[in-house]
């Protein structure tokens, strides 16, 4: 089963967009990641996806284990690149935050796929969603 997440995020901003249900062996996996303006004015915008609030730190950082997909649209200032990064090896079991620290409002839309976790795959994807400076 698949879905489609879509909005609007004000500028510099963090929103949560999957709350947990408490059914770990239901789980996310992020399969299309984009950005852009709200309006067409020719203003970047850059998001990210993270497992956890503390991993939307207003900058990307890969090292991050928290961050799981990374979406830009440079129009304006940058030239006209468009792109999106996403770590395949995450299921969303709890939350998942969206930041938008871009100086203007950003539309996204998400893909994300289904996953029926075993009772050891969940716990394993719980284990991956903390950070390891995360205590």
């Amino acid at each position: 089963m698949t879905r489609t997440l879509r909005g609007k995020l004000k500028a510099n901003s963090i929103e949560r967009i999957i709350v947990d249900d408490g059914r770990i062996n239901d789980g996310w996996r992020v399969t299309g990641f984009h950005s852009f303006p709200t309006a067409a004015t020719g203003d970047d915008t850059q998001g990210l996806l993270s497992l956890d609030e503390d991993g939307c730190t207003g900058g990307w950082d890969a090292s991050d284990n928290r961050q799981i997909a990374w979406s830009f649209m440079f129009i304006g200032t940058n030239g006209g690149n468009v792109g999106s990064f996403i770590s395949r090896n995450h299921v969303v079991v709890q939350d998942l935050w969206i930041e938008n620290f871009s100086g203007v409002a950003m539309n996204y839309v998400i893909d994300i796929e289904r996953q029926v976790l075993s009772d050891d795959q969940a716990i394993l994807a719980l284990i991956q969603e903390r950070s390891q400076d995360d205590i």
